[in-house]
């Protein structure tokens, strides 16, 4: 009998230095993991699936290990093996939609936005205090240029996240993003301009939209003047010379070396002065469109 009961007591006895061990070992990983695994670096899902304890299977946050085991697979562009993983997440503990919002992963980085759509918002709608499930929504959000379901997300949260700049960053920054999409960058009847269409008004730069919707940039403002003069918004003056399609500027006081030059042409349709390949940083051009106000 004394035999017996020593036994369980070792039994017990390795069983509990196990248990700590694998959850010391756990918690010294996770610290690595959290840092790493959305831009992995450290480990490779093979190494970390072999070092990594099988007890305790989630996070001192309730959060299943293999959500953090999953994003590895997907970094790596495992996604046939990911679903069992996800599947095991979700059992672990299905409160916390991180089944959703790694279903909704999996179809993003397959292109298959409607079904990313479905899952990412169920994730999101679930458990919208999860940065991470706000952000994939977001992102499915972006592909799809839909804004309306981008302010329905945001006007959900809770006031304090809100008041978090990573939700109403990312929100501003998607909004523009996505409404950017929508920026009219074609102009069908583009011809070439004359003098006559460059005066009588200032031109202030805008970004044109579908249904007349036009954003006006005041900072960037153009006045063409008599005597081939242009002067922008800080009253410096510049020599312009008009040739075929391109505008050549010069210094006044050297009317011989252009400093600048670009294709120019003119929309009657949008109104709308066109100004190609405008060089704003060092090999950096742009395409800017201007506006006449009286």
């Amino acid at each position: 009998m004394k035999n017996i009961l020593v036994t369980i007591f070792l039994f017990f006895l390795f069983f509990t230095i196990y248990i700590n061990y694998s959850v010391f070992k756990s918690l010294r990983l996770q610290r690595v993991i959290l840092s790493d695994y959305k831009n992995p670096i450290v480990y490779s899902y093979d190494k970390l699936d072999s070092i990594l304890p099988m007890i305790p299977n989630i996070t001192i946050t309730g959060m299943p290990l293999d959500v953090y085991r999953a994003n590895y697979l997907l970094s790596e562009g495992r996604l046939s093996e990911t679903y069992k993983i996800v599947e095991n997440a979700n059992k672990v503990n299905p409160y916390l939609h991180v089944g959703d919002h790694l279903y909704g992963k999996i179809y993003f980085y397959q292109n298959k936005f409607d079904s990313a759509y479905y899952f990412s918002k169920k994730a999101f709608y679930g458990w919208p205090k999860n940065l991470d499930h706000y952000n994939s929504y977001v992102d499915v959000l972006e592909k799809l240029n839909d804004t309306t379901s981008l302010i329905d997300a945001y006007n959900y949260l809770d006031p304090s996240l809100k008041a978090n700049s990573n939700y109403f960053k990312r929100f501003f920054s998607s909004f523009n993003m996505i409404k950017l999409s929508y920026l009219i960058t074609i102009y069908p009847d583009a011809k070439n301009i004359v003098k006559s269409d460059l005066f009588n008004g200032k031109w202030t730069r805008v970004f044109n939209f579908p249904n007349n919707q036009v954003i006006l940039d005041t900072t960037t403002v153009y006045t063409f003047l008599p005597n081939n003069i242009l002067a922008n918004k800080n009253g410096d003056e510049f020599i312009y010379k008009l040739k075929n399609d391109s505008l050549f500027f010069y210094f006044k006081s050297n009317i011989n070396k252009p400093i600048s030059s670009f294709r120019a042409v003119y929309s009657e349709s949008y109104k709308t002065l066109i100004f190609e390949n405008i060089e704003i940083e060092k090999d950096q051009f742009q395409t800017q469109h201007f506006k006449k106000l009286n």
